[in-house]
């Protein structure tokens, strides 16, 4: 069970703290990991005292890259629990940053795990007396993995972390974003077949096609050509360039010629992610 038992001098499980929901929020170049809790009156040792928690965060799970994320500080103190059996909420946080948790992407195979250790201290007769608390490890399932993921706008840039671009620009280049927006989601479930699916859409979408069309290798062998010829006679720029590429990571992301979805792995979708969102970020066309 997520709970934790406060001791109170001689009074042992004098207060009950149950760890009710994880969140996630973002802040100015820090994102926060977010633990409710409900605390509840055991004995009347905790009732009417004014308790501060405060502890340290560890990531459980990612090999050897599991450890010590951060320090644990209530958002609102002091907690009090006016009378017995009387409970009252309050949030532990934690600030991350945007390497902390590239770390742990790379790293998860499905949700995530963490190891909370809590301390506190109590208000006795005017003092500070240091109390009993304890520690916890606490599941969080994928899906609400990636809800915490998105709350704290984890990759809200693309991945190369340039400005995410305006979906105004064109109604084809809005419809391609959406595309890319559905791979990032896909590529942070570990669907990685779907996220290359997504990329495939996007890169048609850019120049109003559907997923289906240039899928032969002579298309791109063609227009390859074909551009090569023409800058034997003329300055050839970057749009018709990026067209090029474009036409070569649409080949790379159709799937026809991968039959089997194990056969897309996450070395495939997260460099194909990589480039199309590149070339995004500078389509001109």
């Amino acid at each position: 069970m997520n709970e934790i038992w406060v001791n109170i001098g001689t009074a042992n499980n004098a207060a009950r703290l149950e760890l009710k929901e994880v969140h996630g929020t973002s802040g100015l170049g820090v994102m926060q990991l977010r633990f409710h809790f409900e605390a509840s009156c055991r004995d009347e040792a905790s009732a009417r005292r004014p308790m501060w928690f405060e502890g340290k965060v560890h990531a459980v799970g990612l090999g050897t890259s599991s450890g010590y994320l951060g320090r644990l500080a209530v958002e609102s103190s002091p907690v009090i629990l006016h009378s017995l059996a009387a409970t009252t909420t309050f949030v532990l946080v934690a600030d991350l940053d945007h390497r902390q948790l590239q770390i742990i992407e790379e790293h998860r195979t499905g949700g995530m795990k963490f190891r909370l250790e809590v301390t506190g201290t109590a208000m006795t007769d005017g003092k500070l007396e240091r109390i009993g608390v304890g520690s916890i490890e606490c599941e969080v399932s994928q899906s609400n993995w990636v809800v915490i993921l998105e709350q704290m706008q984890y990759r809200r840039l693309l991945l190369i972390e340039l400005d995410a671009p305006d979906t105004s620009r064109s109604a084809e280049y809005g419809t391609a974003l959406s595309y890319y927006r559905a791979a990032e989601k896909h590529y942070l479930n570990q669907e990685w077949r779907l996220t290359v699916e997504s990329l495939r859409q996007t890169l048609a979408a850019l120049v109003g096609k559907k997923a289906d069309d240039e899928d032969e290798a002579t298309d791109v062998a063609a227009a390859a050509k074909a551009l090569r010829k023409e800058s034997m006679n003329t300055t050839v720029g970057y749009p018709p360039r990026a067209e090029q590429v474009r036409l070569a990571l649409k080949f790379m992301a159709d799937l026809g010629a991968h039959p089997e979805v194990a056969e897309t792995t996450k070395a495939d979708a997260c460099s194909t992610l990589l480039m199309v969102g590149g070339l995004l970020h500078g389509w001109q066309r």
